[in-house]
């Protein structure tokens, strides 16, 4: 704490002293992701890719259990064409800008495990003339992967940038399934579409919405949800978000200040700006081309009880089918670390599973177990389970399975 107040003293006097605020900020940005590499870096990035090649790190915090996260893009110029300039105070201009973007997000679930979620892909985005200034349109794809558990998705998307503010369609395809979560669970990455709306009231701030439909696991259900916020970004490094949730979002309210560092400096100095100016007429800036995909730093998931590697006594157990209908049959498999050196007689038994909505001994499943013996130098052996009839079933509900020894 004493490190962030010297910064901001600092930067908290006379407009000459920002630079000495900014530097002071940076530094302490550049104890956790080597500052002086980073500008480095993008000096010689520079030298080879061209004047618009940019390290960008966003770092945010949030007092409402979110906590610290970071994240790290690079943007790799691969062609360009027009008049488009890095000048970010620059518009009415004609040309697009095609690059390649590599990031990484790290942050910390409801759970207080610390994600790693790296991304790669394209964009390429161009600028029309208008009378009052220019549009930019653009259209990405990424590939993410969470580093810890292997999940990955593809992310599809389109933007367009204006006088008015910013408009952007991303769909979420998830390519993994079930991985291994934490002790008993296992989880997965979940596709979804999002429609996100940046409404700029003044050129600090602006009103946002957004609309996303989600997965909810393999029975074909979806999840809506949404946001609608309020932001406020005085300075180019400084930003200030509110959120409050929509339909059944997960996060209710949200409220989350962000650092944006671009690493070896802007073009022009930037400068408090307060609540800013009327923007409608502004038009979108040059820079506006350049700038990292953004929204598709942690990857989405949802969770299930762990059907395959539970270890019970010895035992690991295997579902042998994701899902069932209500009245159905479940097949499970049982199976030893080692061939049986006698026959082993097991006693397996259904019981409620976790989450939201486990099933209900006598409604969904009679509870009685079913014998199952493993021949001598046998591993395997299975079980069926007839549910009962459930008709009053209005959402999925989760099982597990009980082993134990028979006398």
């Amino acid at each position: 704490m004493e490190q962030a107040s010297t910064c901001l003293t600092a930067s908290s006097g006379a407009e000459a002293d920002w630079d000495a605020g900014s530097r002071c900020i940076g530094n302490q940005l550049g104890g956790v992701l080597l500052d002086g590499a980073a500008r480095l870096l993008t000096e010689q990035g520079r030298g080879v890719f061209g004047e618009h090649f940019s390290l960008v790190h966003r770092m945010s915090w949030s007092p409402l259990g979110q906590g610290l996260a970071g994240e790290l893009d690079a943007v790799i110029p691969l062609a360009s064409r027009g008049g488009a300039s890095s000048d970010p105070d620059a518009a009415g201009f004609t040309g697009s800008a095609f690059f390649l973007q590599q990031g990484m997000t790290r942050w910390t679930d409801d759970r207080g495990f610390r994600r790693n979620d790296v991304r790669l892909g394209t964009a390429f985005r161009f600028a029309r003339q208008q009378s009052t200034g220019a549009d930019v349109v653009g259209v990405t794809a990424l590939v993410q992967e969470n580093v810890e558990r292997g999940h990955q998705r593809v992310v599809l998307g389109t933007d367009y940038a204006g006088g008015w503010g910013e408009v952007a369609l991303q769909h979420y395809v998830a390519t993994t399934k079930w991985r291994p979560g934490r002790r008993g669970y296992e989880e997965r990455a979940v596709g979804g579409t999002e429609v996100s709306l940046r409404l700029d009231v003044t050129s600090t701030v602006s009103l946002d919405t957004a609309l996303s439909r989600w997965e909810r696991g393999d029975t074909g259900r979806t999840l809506s949800d949404g946001r609608l916020g309020l932001g406020w970004a005085p300075h180019q490094y400084l930003r200030l978000d509110a959120h409050t949730g929509l339909g059944s979002g997960a996060d209710s309210n949200s409220f989350r200040l962000s650092l944006n560092v671009p690493f070896g400096g802007p073009a022009k100095r930037p400068k408090w700006e307060g609540f800013g100016t009327f923007a409608m007429a502004g038009g979108a800036a040059a820079s506006d081309l350049w700038r990292p995909v953004e929204n598709v730093g942690r990857i989405r998931t949802i969770e299930q009880v762990a059907q395959q590697g539970t270890e019970v006594d010895g035992v690991t157990v295997r579902f042998l089918q994701p899902s069932t209908p209500t009245g159905g049959t479940v097949e499970v498999e049982v199976e030893l670390a080692a061939p049986a050196t006698a026959d082993v007689r097991l006693s397996v038994r259904l019981a409620p599973g976790s989450g939201d909505d486990p099933a209900v001994a006598g409604v969904d499943f009679v509870d009685e177990p079913a014998l199952v013996t493993i021949r001598q130098g046998a591993t395997t052996g299975r079980a069926t389970f007839q549910l009962l009839q459930n008709p009053a079933l209005a959402s999925d509900r989760t099982v597990t399975v009980n082993v134990t020894r028979a006398a």
